[in-house]
């Protein structure tokens, strides 16, 4: 199975993929669908991000698996979740991460290709704006330590008594443009590997971060964007930095695990560049604090993060009171922002 990051294709718009070899293709894809999809073009506020119809006709020619939603752009639009899940469901594609309630958006859901059968669960940072469902409410799979343990074990004792279940969790967390983990989100990602998952994915950054082998097995922290419109969001001032530029898939191979290359050319075209053994010798995304100790990694992570200006750094994934602040400052702050945006007195935060 090949996992891949946001995407989020604008009214009008249309994607093209050049040079992708049918191996490749034929796999089944596990994107990260950045926004709700909605047919009806009055549902689209100049500040969504949503899916348009022709998100679907861009990818004709991949064959899509599971599909993730537990990110922060999926309330965008009014009922964005069950409109995304109506229209996945006329294609017969299942999604996961978040649900039109709690219990919904909780269930792992179950792929099976080849000899193996694939359990995905996904879960959203609300740090971030994935708005938790509670309840009877729509909303994201919550991104919080012991909630991930509880049904990550949960998932586990299910099913992963033969060796051909893989167990693959999801996430949407971190920072934008931010290229390493987060301490915390590193050190529950181990975790999870310790309790029998073969594989963590995240997403968010926009930009693509380093792959970690752990026990054999894969941490990637961000898969970074996919087929994101350029310049038709937030009144066309959305437009990603060519460090945004370079794209991955990673597959999740039955004998090695592969990251496929490409490049992304604006407005709307995609050209397949090459693709890598995770454990070549010389990798091209391997981390560089691979190895480390949690608090080693810390230390680390302090000399060499990238985003600085007013955010905390989460060491721990718990619901611990130094974290509830941190939660609410990053709230605000990203409030405070958008507010800026909005009347224009800050341009795209996302162009460098």
């Amino acid at each position: 199975m090949i996992f891949t990051g946001d995407v989020a294709i604008a009214s009008g718009d249309s994607f093209s993929f050049h040079g992708f070899p049918n191996y490749i293709l034929s796999n089944p894809w596990c994107i990260n669908l950045e926004g709700a999809v909605s047919t009806v073009e009055n549902n689209y506020s100049k500040w969504a991000i949503y899916n348009s119809k022709s998100w679907f006709e861009s990818f004709e020619n991949f064959n899509l698996g599971p599909i993730f939603i537990g990110n922060n752009h999926i309330s965008d639009i009014s009922e964005g979740i069950k409109k995304t899940k109506l229209h996945l469901d006329e294609r017969g594609i299942n999604c996961f991460g978040a649900g039109n309630n709690e219990e919904e958006s909780n269930k792992p859901v179950k792929y099976s290709f080849g000899n193996f059968n694939y359990y995905l669960a996904g879960f959203g940072w609300p740090v971030i704006g994935c708005a938790p469902s509670k309840g009877i409410n729509a909303g994201v799979n919550q991104f919080e330590e012991e909630r991930v343990i509880s049904q990550t074990k949960k998932i586990i004792s299910e099913f992963n008594k033969i060796n051909n279940n893989r167990i693959i969790i999801v996430i949407h967390g971190n920072y934008e443009f931010e290229l390493y983990p987060q301490p915390g989100h590193r050190s529950l990602a181990k975790n999870l590997i310790d309790l029998g998952v073969h594989a963590v994915i995240f997403h968010h950054p926009h930009i693509v971060g380093p792959i970690e082998s752990y026990k054999n097995r894969i941490i990637a922290y961000s898969l970074g964007n996919w087929a994101f419109s350029f310049g038709k969001y937030y009144g066309g001032i959305l437009k990603f930095p060519e460090s945004s530029f370079k794209q991955i898939a990673i597959e999740i191979g039955v004998n090695k695990n592969l990251v496929h290359h490409a490049n992304f050319s604006p407005p709307n075209s995609i050209e397949y560049n090459y693709s890598e053994d995770v454990n070549a010798p010389n990798f091209s995304l391997k981390a560089p604090f691979e190895g480390l100790s949690d608090k080693d990694y810390t230390y680390w992570f302090k000399q060499n993060r990238i985003k600085r200006k007013g955010l905390p750094i989460y060491c721990s994934s718990k619901k611990t009171f130094i974290n509830y602040i941190f939660d609410k400052w990053v709230f605000f702050r990203a409030c405070f922002i958008k507010v800026l945006l909005k009347v224009g007195l800050k341009r795209n935060s996302f162009q460098k």
